[in-house]
C-alpha cells in the first residue's frame, strides 16, 4: 500500500537519492537551493510504501485558481506502472480542483502523461547555472 502525504525535511535525503538515480543532479549538486525550492513550493507531496520507503514525489507551484505547474514528478523505477505517479498528480489536483496542470516532460515520460489525459503544448527552458 502507498500513502501520499505532504513532504517533510526528513524526506529530503530520499528525494536526493531518487533524483540522483534518475540523473537529476540539482538536489545533490545544489542541495541548499533545492531544499529552499521544496520549502517554497506547494503542493509538495511524497508517496511512501508500507515499509516507510519513499517511492515517489511531486513538487508543484500554483496560483491556487487557474494554473498549477508540475515542476518535478518522479516515481522509483520498481514502482512505475502501479498508479503512483497518477495518484500524486490526482492529489495535487484534489488540493486545487480549479487549476489546470501544466508541465514539461521528457520523451521517456511522454507516454505516461498522454495516457493520463494530458495534451501536448510547446515549452522552453533556460538555466542560468
Amino acid at each position: 500500500m502507498v500513502t501520499i502525504r505532504a513532504w517533510a525535511k526528513a524526506d529530503f535525503p530520499a528525494i536526493q537519492q531518487l533524483s540522483s538515480a534518475e540523473g537529476w543532479p540539482t538536489p545533490t549538486v545544489r542541495p541548499a537551493e533545492a531544499l529552499v525550492s521544496w520549502r517554497n513550493a506547494w503542493p509538495t507531496l511524497v508517496a511512501i510504501c508500507d515499509d516507510k520507503e519513499l517511492v515517489g514525489f511531486v513538487r508543484a507551484l500554483t496560483d491556487g485558481e487557474v494554473t498549477m505547474y508540475i515542476a518535478e514528478l518522479l516515481v522509483a523505477p520498481t514502482w512505475r506502472g502501479r498508479g503512483v505517479g497518477r495518484a500524486l498528480l490526482d492529489a495535487c489536483h484534489l488540493l486545487f480542483p480549479h487549476t489546470r496542470l501544466d508541465l514539461l516532460s521528457t520523451q521517456s515520460a511522454d507516454q505516461f502523461y498522454e495516457a493520463s489525459g494530458f495534451r501536448r503544448f510547446q515549452g522552453f527552458r533556460k538555466s542560468y547555472r
